[in-house]
């Protein structure tokens, strides 16, 4: 017994090393955002964590607004996957996972995984707090922050274990949140939880497998398909950010100009941040399609996907919260040149980024 625990303890040591190093690596690899991180969010980390306590509270003070309420959670449980299924290979050790079979039960390494995954989801240990500050009256009043908190666990879970079903969770949970119904915040909580276990049964559709890929446009769409999380955590903070927008502007009208040049220039950041991902897919193979004598189209295709995303994007910033017409053709010619960027100076991709949106605010 006592060998075993000695052992256990000593593979939660190993797993937390390989997670630490892990995370010192991606960081490592952010060394062209470092001085925009610096810049920007160093200054307003305060103003995020106090907007994130904010966000907690409207949750679970949403008696008068049971519709409203719910869709900040699911805001929060979109982002709060992003967070975690960009920290997914740090939590699971996926480098060495198959090692991991070959010497230790999966009953330790599901443990280690829970753990790491409880260390790593800061928006479940905010949430833990807030419940610890509330006494046992104030539960008995908001009963569904619990299964709140519930599905910030499953999200966590789910990015480990079941992507698939955590892609149709979110996405009916959305569905459910936009219909036209009444219901109380339990009723909205217990309802996702229901949507969340009926999506595990749910078939996984692989759409990607029945593609012929016989053009260049089958070729990136094949790709995105199967990488489609490269899409919708960039989706989801845009839409993250677009809906802060959206209450900031109900709140100060007069900034309204000033909101929609930073709406404006995060559709810009995110949309063309793809072209490193497009790069990557250029390089791996770029030697194939020379073999085919494609390689001056495959080039040019490398840029279109950040393009199509920059159109698409800009149309959903557009109707939700307007932007001023001269922006359309300034956009375009800025997400180009963040494509030359990220293409030949990655290192200076985010602080031209940087400049150009001071820029544009000054002048607004």
């Amino acid at each position: 017994m006592i060998e075993s625990l000695a052992s256990y303890v000593s593979f939660l040591s190993y797993r937390y090393l390989a997670y630490t190093t892990t995370l010192k690596s991606m960081l490592s690899q952010l060394k062209s955002f470092s001085l925009l991180l610096a810049l920007v969010l160093g200054p307003a980390f305060l103003g995020m964590v106090l907007l994130l306590f904010l966000g907690l509270g409207k949750i679970v003070d949403s008696h008068t607004e049971p519709a409203y309420g719910a869709k900040i959670a699911v805001v929060y449980l979109l982002l709060e996957s992003v967070m975690l299924w960009a920290m997914a290979s740090a939590i699971k050790n996926s480098q060495n996972r198959a090692f991991q079979r070959s010497l230790y039960k999966s009953s330790w390494r599901v443990c280690a995984d829970c753990k790491l995954l409880l260390l790593s989801n800061a928006w479940l240990i905010a949430s833990l707090l807030i419940a610890i500050d509330l006494s046992l009256k104030q539960w008995l009043q908001v009963p569904h922050f619990m299964v709140f908190m519930l599905l910030q666990w499953l999200c966590g879970v789910f990015v480990l274990y079941r992507p698939r079903a955590l892609f149709y969770s979110l996405l009916l949970s959305s569905v459910l949140v936009l219909l036209p119904v009444s219901l109380s915040p339990l009723q909205y909580y217990l309802c996702f939880v229901a949507i969340f276990g009926c999506s595990i049964l749910l078939p996984p559709v692989r759409i990607s497998h029945k593609l012929k890929v016989h053009s260049l446009a089958l070729f990136w769409l094949s790709y995105f398909i199967q990488h489609s999380w490269s899409l919708i955590w960039r989706g989801s903070v845009l839409l993250a950010c677009l809906l802060a927008l959206l209450q900031l502007i109900a709140v100060r009208n007069d900034f309204s100009d000033l909101i929609q040049v930073v709406a404006f220039s995060v559709c810009v950041l995110l949309t063309s941040s793809l072209q490193f991902d497009c790069l990557a897919v250029f390089k791996k193979y770029r030697l194939f399609f020379q073999s085919n004598n494609q390689d001056k189209p495959f080039y040019i295709s490398h840029f279109l996907p950040s393009l199509i995303f920059f159109a698409v994007a800009l149309i959903v910033v557009i109707s939700m919260i307007g932007t001023n017409s001269i922006y359309i053709p300034i956009g375009a010619v800025w997400c180009v040149l963040q494509q030359y960027l990220a293409q030949k100076k990655p290192a200076q991709f985010a602080l031209v980024w940087f400049f150009i949106t001071i820029g544009i605010v000054l002048l607004a």
